[in-house]
């Protein structure tokens, strides 16, 4: 049986937030964050997403932030179902990954960008989620192997 695969350099992100807005009910700017926070990973990764990936949220259950998690599962591929995907109870936004061959990445949303998102109207906050770099909305680091 053959997988799905998501080719982030090339995927059309409007048609990836529309699938994300069907999962979870609405936009919002941490599911759009999420989205694309998981779309850098497979970059950076060079992975097909859905299987050969790993991730672990800390975007905990609490609104807004743990919409975060839901972004992670459409850009990832990624899902709590299969088990290739965790969520802490950390409460911050951030997530690592790991992929196959054992490279680890940790994306973060920038803390500015994160006190926008909770103090500006969805509006305007899901439109900056969308469109700003994402040099301008995530820092990412590589893990240092043992």
């Amino acid at each position: 049986m053959e997988h799905l695969s998501i080719d982030p350099r090339t995927v059309d992100l409007d048609a990836m937030i529309d699938r994300g807005i069907q999962l979870h009910g609405h936009e919002r700017p941490f599911l759009v964050a999420g989205i694309r926070m998981g779309l850098l990973a497979l970059d950076l990764l060079q992975s097909p997403g859905y299987f050969g990936i790993e991730a672990e949220s800390d975007a905990g259950s609490t609104l807004p932030l743990s919409c975060l998690s839901d972004g992670i599962q459409v850009g990832s591929g990624c899902t709590v179902g299969k088990g290739n995907l965790r969520v802490t109870t950390v409460c911050r936004p951030a997530v690592r990954f790991v992929d196959a061959r054992g490279r680890r990445l940790t994306v973060e949303l920038r803390p500015d960008i994160f006190d926008v998102f909770l103090r500006d109207n969805a509006e305007k906050t899901c439109t900056l989620a969308r469109e700003a770099p994402v040099s301008r909305l995530f820092l990412w680091e590589w893990a240092k192997t043992p």
